[in-house]
């Protein structure tokens, strides 16, 4: 187990295109998001498979055989489609049967941005599913609540000036959308938003210091609508970039609204809710014996019965897997209190990932075990733990005085064929021998 490496590609892609120059371009800007790209036949098992089809004569059998090359390398990878912005309407419609279709010229941050989410849902979709082996070979089901969707009517929210975008937006989304609410600026969104849930959000061209790109970059930091499906409609190919840097998820370029957007915003109104439900039994994992009630933290029952699953799964993929140890301490002695160690338990779950584990694996230490997290990753969430506690005033129950405790994150990359025991207890010899700062606290 080592704590620095060359270069932990964050996902793996497969990548099928005509020539070498656009490869080599999208080598390029793959490797600046951190991911690792190579040539369908160099990739042994990917994350995503990639098919570059701009300038190039496309035709339904050609897609048929390459996205079938592609699902007989990697079976599990979601295929995505690049696409000349001017492709006819039939031609998606036939390749969107294998994957997903993206229109793209040079700018490539908004295929960047879906890939990203694409794999988060995956991550997400794969924990729950191992979570729920792990609880199951536990016999501790009946403590959980059931993953299911609502079968509500969908609830879209169309966010624009009026024109000729806005009228086709509300036509194309009138058939698959029970409620579609419209309003006009940013404000209106916000309100709409506090006073009733919605599956999707569709966001309409805006200039480009409007504060409606500041209310969507907001969304995806806001707790209770950072997984609300966005869609952000372009007038040209070349805003697409601007609209991904500026927090956007999916697109769906103007001249197309009336042929994609009914489909896109469904699907993507169908992803959002299963990925709440999901996210909701990752959050309410509670019962004896599996994870503490006071605390939140799991339990070392069930970190040994579930860690070794994640690392079998890890060896299976090839992907990485990365866990952070956490150890509090203060010069007052406070951080030994039930009290402390509970709320700062609570404070980590809380500024963790949903695909996260959070386990207490000693009075003061708890480690949280990352899957399919470089170690580069991996190290931010130490930082956005170490930067959460230490700047947390905590409270003496008897004297209501503050104080503060000290916190020491070091993340770790596990190397393949490690159980998680060897890798926990290699990583607490590494922390027991480093010196551990300390610090006077607030009187």
């Amino acid at each position: 187990m080592s704590s620095e490496t060359i270069f932990s590609p964050r996902a793996q892609i497969a990548c099928v295109t005509g020539d070498e120059p656009s490869f080599e371009a999208l080598t390029t800007s793959f490797h600046k998001a951190g991911f690792a790209i190579a040539r369908r036949d160099a990739s042994a098992s990917a994350d995503i498979g990639l098919i570059d089809l701009r300038n190039q004569t496309i035709s339904p059998r050609k897609a048929k055989t390459i996205a079938g090359a592609l699902r007989r390398k990697s079976p599990e990878s979601p295929l995505i489609f690049l696409v000349d912005p001017a492709l006819g309407a039939a031609m998606r419609s036939a390749l969107r049967r294998f994957g997903e279709v993206i229109p793209a010229q040079g700018q490539l941050d908004h295929v960047l941005v879906r890939c990203r989410e694409i794999i988060r849902l995956r991550n997400i979709a794969e924990e729950t599913g191992e979570r729920l082996k792990s609880l199951a070979t536990l016999n501790r089901l009946v403590e959980f609540p059931v993953i299911t969707t609502t079968s509500a009517q969908t609830r879209i929210l169309i966010a624009g000036a009026p024109g000729p975008a806005a009228m086709a937006a509300v036509s194309a989304v009138g058939a698959i959308a029970g409620d579609a609410t419209c309003v006009l600026n940013a404000g209106q969104a916000m309100r709409a938003l506090e006073h009733d849930d919605f599956d999707c959000a569709i966001f309409l061209p805006t200039a480009e210091n409007d504060p409606m790109l500041a209310f969507v970059r907001t969304l995806r930091r806001h707790p209770k609508h950072a997984h609300l499906a966005i869609i952000q409609i372009a007038d040209h190919p070349a805003d697409l970039a601007t609209y991904a840097r500026k927090g956007a998820r999916d697109f769906v370029l103007a001249q197309q609204i009336s042929v994609e957007l009914a489909a896109k915003a469904q699907l993507a109104s169908r992803r959002a809710r299963l990925l709440r439900s999901m996210r909701k039994f990752l959050n309410s994992c509670k019962g004896e014996g599996i994870r503490d009630a006071s605390s939140g933290a799991f339990t070392s029952l069930f970190l040994t019965e579930h860690a070794n699953r994640i690392c079998a799964r890890a060896d299976q993929t090839g992907r990485a897997l990365s866990l952070t140890i956490a150890s509090l301490s203060d010069a007052d002695g406070q951080a030994s209190t039930a009290r402390t160690l509970n709320h700062a338990a609570r404070l980590i779950n809380r500024v963790t990932r949903a695909e996260d584990l959070v386990a207490r694996i000693s009075r003061k230490k708890f480690i949280i075990l990352s899957p399919a997290t470089n170690i580069e990753d991996a190290k931010k969430i130490g930082l956005r733990i170490s930067g959460v506690l230490a700047n947390t005033a905590f409270r003496n129950q008897r004297t209501d005085k503050p104080y503060a405790i000290d916190v020491v994150t070091k993340s770790y990359s596990r190397a393949r064929g490690l159980c998680i025991e060897e890798c926990v207890a290699a990583g607490l010899k590494d922390m027991d021998g480093a010196a551990t700062p300390r610090r006077q606290s607030p009187r």
